[in-house]
This record gives structure tokens, sequence and C-alpha cells, in this order.
């Protein structure tokens, strides 16, 4: 199945790549800072979850045009944000199912104060991206 790309498609690629830095620089400036602050020597761990979670997310970043497609026609009436805000949800919870196969830990609960940074720096990130700052409105039609 071939989708044409349109201008409103590439926004939402740019949109995502932003969403993806900001997610990651945060989530491992959090993890740097948590880890660093107990014991300096323990920064080298945080920048490997950090490079972890940059490489895993990546993998989940094509699927994005699919999904606001996919949303768009499931739920036409819900704003961008709604639609990024699930997206970021459920992506976050496959991201998190992909880190359990690819990393030494048992469960979901010891995971999550790995990935809980990345997923609240999303979270904050869509907030920014898709805020009402951030609208463009729509050109007026005046009626001659």
């Amino acid at each position: 199945m071939t989708h044409a790309y349109t201008s409103a498609n590439y926004a939402t690629i740019t949109r995502t790549l932003i969403l993806w830095l900001l997610s990651n620089l945060g989530g491992t400036l959090w993890l740097l800072l948590d880890f660093a602050y107990t014991r300096l020597d323990d920064y080298p761990i945080a920048l490997m979850v950090g490079l972890t979670a940059a490489l895993a997310s990546l993998a989940i970043v094509p699927l994005v045009v699919p999904f606001f497609l996919l949303m768009g026609r499931l739920r036409a009436d819900w704003p961008r944000r709604t639609m990024a805000l699930t997206g970021i949800i459920l992506f976050f919870l496959l991201i998190n199912l992909l880190l359990l196969d690819l990393i030494p830990m048992n469960s979901l609960g010891e995971l999550l104060p790995f990935s809980l940074p990345y997923g609240v720096a999303a979270v904050l990130g869509v907030l920014w991206l898709y805020g009402p700052a951030r609208h463009v409105a729509a050109p007026s039609r005046r009626s001659a």
C-alpha cells in the first residue's frame, strides 16, 4: 500500500524527528542528573541507557505517518495534540516491550525507572510541539 507524501506528511515527519530528539535528550539528561547526583562516576550508565533508548525509539519513527493516517480515518474529529498524545503512549508501551527483549531486565517494573524519563520528556515535547502557540491560523474566508 503506497501513500502519497504531502506537505502534511512531511510536517508530521519533521515534528516526529524533533520529538524524537527532544525526548531522547530530555530523558538522557534526566537520567544523567539522577545517576550523577548520587555518584558522579555512574554517568556512563545514563549515557548508555540514552544510546539504547535512542536506537530503539528510532525504529518506531517510520510508524508515525501510517499511525496518523489511520487515526485520521478512525477519529477524524480528534485534535492533532490528542492523536499525538495517544501515539506517544502507545509507542512508549511498544518501545518498553521491545526494550524488555533487548536488555537484561526481568519485568516492566525494573525497566520503568529507566524509561519513564523518556516518556515524560516525550509527553512534554508533544505538549510543546502541538500547543496553542504552535497553531497556525487558517486564512479566513470573507464573503464578497
